[in-house]
Order: structure tokens, then C-alpha cells, then sequence
């Protein structure tokens, strides 16, 4: 059997998580990633990390007190301060894992003819084997929340349409991954969100299983998958994306009944979530395009009245990268000292190629001048 068709993900260097078109290799930014930098929880997330490192260091006193003999106060630090990383770390591979055996169940239940019963289901990864989530030993919240998932099936019989599929809007220049699209026969939604009989009708829910605590975005994060223009299929062809009716969280946490809620978005709710993520969008984006330094450093005037011509050092930021820092270590210290280099003596300074020497000929150019040996300021080298 051909092995179903993913994503191609990539990330930056800032952390961003981006999405390759499969078709014209355009690079779209995360749904989750713009909703991460745009859902401030820092001041939640720094007090609850203080609490659980000193809470760390208060019932390892004596592990602690052995370590800074062994290894010193830095590797006593370094262990207490993690400890909230480790724990976010390990909620949320629990949830990736809880994901995949729902995925697992809904092939294994889509399959024809119920020849899915012989797709394995996903294994609990090593790290997690052992590990507490919220006090209680994490293999038994995980079993807690599967059951969840197929109470959850039980009671409604979904018909699943798609699952974990890359879904992409280029005109908004984003991407991500959806998790499942079902429809329920019988059922219609009203104004407020609730769910009401409707013999013969067909509900179409695009869901996103949660096993967290909810946070604000999920309804922005919803809005935005339902409104994606394209959908990658098993196969790699790209398909428009499936109509939705509504967009539906699927919490499965112990302390629900029967291990789960299933909680749709009600149409005013989904329309407002929809404008706060294109402003969202908006938002990083230009972020994106805006540069950390504001401005240009601004000198005082020479003595004779004219403008001194800008430093090497002060050119940071402006779109000359690794240029600059070999100038400077040449003991070059504005772009009119540059300007007095010919072609060739450029080339002789330590970390300046060909490739190099171009974004140097650029900044000359900026500023209206040129090497030596050359005639004109080049407007634009590609």
C-alpha cells in the first residue's frame, strides 16, 4: 500500500513554523504559530513557573544540596528552572500522543469492510512511561482520555470525512493541520451554539480534540482552518477544502462524563473568532516586516556644516548582514573609507568573496557612491 502523502513543514530560526505549499512552494506561517505570538501568556505562565520550581526545590532539598557538591550551584539552577518546561513538554506529548491513537481508531473505523482492524496502534513513547500528569500517574490520564474519544464516538456516531489533514489559505498566507472533519445525522445547530434534533439533516463539524485546558484562541484557530481555501489529500492532490458547518472542540479530560465534551462554536462566536484571526495575521506579518532597529543613527553635523557619512558599525540592521563585520575588523570606519577601496582591494580583505563584495557594492550604492575603480553607484545587485 502507498504511504499517505504529508506536509512539508519548516521552521525559521526564530522558532515560526511555516508550511510548503505542494504545489507552488510557497512558504505559509502556522495557524498555531500566529496564534502563539499573538496570545500573550506570559503573565500567567510566570508565576505558575516560579510556583513549580520552588515547589521542585522545596521537596529536593537534599538532591539539590548533593548536586551543588558534585557539579556546582549552576547545574542546581539549571535543574530547578526546567522543571516547568519539562512538564509542559510532557502534557503536551501526551496530547500528540492521545492524537495519534485517535487517528489510528477513526482509519481503523473508516476502513472498508472493517479491514482497519489491522492498523496498529501507536505506543506510548518511552519518556512518558512512568511520568505523573496533574499528580496522577500519566498512563492512566491517557487511557482515561482514549476512552473519552470512543465514548465520544459511541454516543454520536460520526461519520469522520478527514483527519490530520494540511489544509492552506494562500491568500492569507497560512497554513496548518486540522484535525478531524465528521458529520452528525440528525442533529442541527442554532444561534447560541446548542445542538438540537433534526431528523434528516447533516451537520458537518470541523473539530479540534483538545486534552488541555481550553485557552482563548481555540475559536480563532477553528475559524481559520474552517476557512481555508485548500486541502491536501492522502494521494498529494490538492483539493478545495471540505464545507463545514461549524467549527467544534472535542475536550477529553477524566473529569468530564463519560470522558469528553463535545462544545460547538455558535455562529456569532465563529464570524468575530474569524476577524480576530485575520488581524492576527495582520499583526505578524508585519511584524515580520518590520525592522528590530527604528531608524537610522543620526549624527551630529561636521563642523563645516555638512553631514558626516554614516558609520560601518551603525549600518546594522539595515540589510547588509555579514558584510560589515569584516569591514570593521579591516579597521574601516564609514562607507567613505569603503568608497576609496578599488574591486580588487576589497576582495583582498579576510571574508569578503565575490557573493559579499555585491552587498558591499549595494551599500555603496545607497549612499551614493562607488569603489574606486568603478564608475557608477549600482542601484540594486541581485
Amino acid at each position: 500500500m502507498t504511504a499517505p502523502v504529508v506536509a512539508v513543514r519548516k521552521e525559521d530560526k526564530d522558532g515560526n513554523r511555516h508550511y510548503v505549499h505542494p504545489a507552488t512552494g510557497e512558504l505559509l506561517i502556522s495557524v498555531t504559530t500566529v496564534l502563539g505570538a499573538t496570545d500573550n501568556k506570559a503573565p500567567y505562565l510566570t508565576p505558575w513557573s516560579a510556583r513549580l520550581a520552588a515547589e521542585f526545590a522545596v521537596g529536593n532539598l537534599a538532591m539539590l544540596l548533593q548536586l551543588v557538591q558534585d557539579e556546582g550551584e549552576q547545574a542546581a539552577v539549571d535543574l530547578v528552572k526546567d522543571q516547568a518546561k519539562q512538564i509542559r513538554e510532557r502534557k503536551a506529548d501526551a496530547g500528540k500522543y492521545v492524537h495519534k491513537v485517535a487517528e489510528s481508531l477513526i482509519l481503523w473505523a473508516a476502513s472498508p469492510d472493517g479491514t482497519g482492524r489491522d492498523i496498529a496502534l501507536p505506543t506510548l513513547p518511552d519518556h512518558l512511561v512512568g511520568a505523573d500528569y496533574d499528580d496522577e500517574p500519566l498512563e492512566d490520564v491517557v487511557d482515561w482520555m482514549i476512552e473519552g474519544f470512543t465514548n465520544f464516538v459511541a454516543a454520536f456516531n460520526p461519520q469522520f470525512e478527514a483527519s490530520e489533514m494540511a489544509v492552506y489559505n494562500r491568500d492569507l498566507g497560512v497554513a496548518g493541520t486540522l484535525d478531524v472533519i465528521i458529520a452528525l445525522y440528525g442533529y442541527a445547530l442554532i444561534p447560541d451554539g446548542r445542538l438540537v434534533p433534526a431528523p434528516g439533516s447533516r451537520l458537518a463539524l470541523c473539530v479540534d480534540i483538545k486534552t488541555g485546558k481550553l485557552g482563548i484562541t481555540t475559536q480563532e484557530q477553528l475559524a481559520a482552518y474552517r476557512r481555508m481555501k485548500e486541502a491536501l489529500m492522502p494521494m498529494g492532490e490538492i483539493v478545495p477544502m471540505p464545507a463545514t458547518d461549524a467549527g467544534a472542540v472535542l475536550h477529553l479530560r477524566p473529569e468530564h462524563r463519560n470522558g469528553f465534551r463535545l462544545i460547538p462554536v455558535a455562529p456569532l462566536d465563529d464570524a468575530k473568532a474569524w476577524n480576530l484571526f485575520r488581524r492576527d495575521v495582520e499583526i505578524v506579518q508585519g511584524r515580520a516586516e518590520m525592522k528590530r532597529k527604528p531608524g537610522k543613527v543620526a549624527y551630529p553635523l561636521n563642523p563645516d556644516g555638512t553631514m558626516p557619512a554614516p558609520r560601518i558599525e551603525d549600518l546594522d540592521g539595515e540589510g547588509y548582514g555579514r558584510a560589515l563585520a569584516p569591514l570593521v575588523k579591516h579597521g574601516l570606519v564609514d562607507v567613505e573609507d569603503v568608497a576609496r577601496l578599488t574591486a580588487a582591494g576589497l576582495l583582498e580583505i579576510k571574508g569578503i568573496g565575490a557573493k559579499t563584495a555585491d552587498v558591499v557594492r549595494r551599500m555603496l550604492a545607497d549612499h551614493g557612491l562607488t569603489l574606486a575603480d568603478e564608475a557608477q553607484p549600482i542601484a540594486e545587485v541581485a
